[in-house]
């Protein structure tokens, strides 16, 4: 049972986005070591929540299409995977699908109940009462949507984790082979969707070069990383200290790191 409400609080964290904002709590690449911290994995809970992340990197909400339901998916998947020792092919394939099946209970929650609060809140508006709408607000949040699908998550890990762990142990191997095999795909097709959305003629160079230096070069991602890093903080701060002369109206120069 303490699992199990570990498990619950993790969820609070990654819904918590409702009261905070997109803070970033929802991706399963913060989720997953946290679920393998829990369930005494950590190694694995990192590793798990590295290839969800990149396997649902284009899962985010655009207008009005919504994105696979991540934070159960990342979580359950992780925590199922782990549970029954397998790896993130396997988290991979558990994960999707949850992720679809909770972001329909989510529309239901939207359409269902959230409604019930809004229309209280709109009432409170034509009255005038600001803190009847601010509470409105706070429950529709709170058990229209962060409570129950917390409960969801805690609940399908309790009553899943040992049936899945059967589950999992009865699927012959070379099913599990291809189920690893298609994650290592799914995670270019999440890059895919993700530069669909970016890519521009600004940043494709950028995007080249990355792929240089690993595929030819040999250099690890983490390099690359911090290679990016460095060239954005060149791109942004790359004219500090330097002086800045312009000429006014007047024909004078004006040194921009003069205080005024």
């Amino acid at each position: 049972m303490l699992k199990v409400f570990l498990i619950f609080l993790i969820a609070c964290v990654g819904y918590s986005d409702y009261f905070t904002g997109k803070s970033l709590l929802t991706r399963p690449l913060v989720l997953g070591p946290l679920v393998g911290l829990v369930m005494g994995n950590l190694e694995a809970g990192c590793k798990i929540g590295a290839t969800l992340e990149l396997a649902m990197m284009g899962a985010v909400g655009i207008g009005a299409a919504l994105p696979p339901e991540v934070v159960s998916g990342g979580i359950l998947g992780t925590a199922f995977a782990i549970a029954g020792h397998k790896d993130a092919g396997m988290a991979v394939a558990l994960g999707l699908p949850i992720a679809m099946l909770v972001m329909l209970l989510r529309n239901v929650l939207f359409i269902v109940v959230v409604p019930l609060f809004m229309n209280r809140a709109d009432k409170y508006a034509e009255e005038g009462d600001i803190k009847g709408v601010s509470r409105m607000h706070w429950f529709g949040g709170t058990f229209g949507m962060y409570l129950p699908l917390a409960i969801l998550v805690a609940v399908s890990f309790y009553f899943g984790s040992s049936v899945m762990e059967q589950v999992l142990n009865s699927i012959p191997q070379f099913i599990q082979d291809g189920l690893s095999v298609s994650a290592g795909i799914l995670p270019a097709l999440g890059f895919a969707i993700l530069l669909r959305m970016i890519l521009n003629k600004k940043i494709v160079a950028f995007l080249i070069i990355g792929f240089v230096l690993t595929a030819y070069i040999g250099v690890p991602v983490l390099g690359v990383a911090i290679m990016a890093v460095s060239i954005i903080m060149l791109m942004a701060y790359g004219n500090l200290g330097q002086t800045a002369v312009a000429v006014n109206n007047g024909g004078t120069e004006v040194d921009d790191d003069e205080d005024f």
